[in-house]
């Protein structure tokens, strides 16, 4: 892991603001929330507050992740969706490291999948349902502080993302992107930041304990 400097900071904080700059509006449809995934595994609990689309399409999510060989995840959130009604999503990660930073390679690389389900109420004849297969990578890299006490961790993962829609929406492929920004205070400790831009543009912060 690269010894965190003051450029690293800086770059840090434009990053930041950078990813602020990128959330903006559009039509609410579920299961549109920053996955929150690095290369890295992790066990234990993570809670954030995700907004979608705009101020008031927010909501909460938990997940739940435990390392190993294939780290595993699950996840659920609920959120507001715009016109009163509300959106309920769930879902199961599943990632594992490949690629590792070396003298010839400067990231650390993860291949992504697992399934979504979505639901929210209006529209559709009163609900829309899909279910949601991506696949992508998270790319990463660690800059650790002089002490070793603590990292910054700016990632990027990419997906595509196969939409079944099972009542309402139709059935089709679409891409997004992840960007984040996590600070780790130790293993079982860290902040997390993110956006999505895609079909729907979304930010959420969290902790993971």
């Amino acid at each position: 892991m690269k010894r965190l400097t003051l450029y690293g900071i800086r770059t840090a904080a434009v990053f930041m603001v950078a990813l602020l700059s990128q959330v903006g509006t559009g039509a609410a449809q579920v299961y549109d929330h920053p996955q929150f995934i690095t290369p890295y595994g992790e066990t234990g609990l993570g809670a954030y507050l995700v907004v979608v689309n705009d101020i008031n399409d927010f909501g909460g999510m938990v997940t739940y992740r435990k390392a190993g060989d294939v780290n595993l995840g699950v996840r659920g959130s609920v959120n507001a969706a715009g016109d009163g009604d509300v959106a309920f999503n769930g879902g199961l990660d599943v990632y594992s490291q490949f690629v590792e930073v070396s003298e010839s390679f400067p990231l650390d690389v993860a291949w992504v999948t697992g399934f979504g389900l979505g639901y929210v109420t209006g529209g559709c004849d009163g609900g829309c349902a899909i279910l949601r297969i991506p696949a992508g990578v998270s790319v990463a890299r660690q800059f650790v502080s002089d002490d070793g006490k603590w990292a910054l961790v700016p990632y990027v993962a990419p997906r595509i993302a196969l939409d079944i829609g099972i009542s309402g929406p139709d059935t089709k492929v679409h891409f997004d992107t992840d960007l984040g920004l996590e600070m780790r205070f130790s293993e079982q400790w860290l902040l997390r930041f993110g956006v999505t831009l895609g079909s729907n543009n979304a930010l959420g912060f969290g902790i993971v304990f």
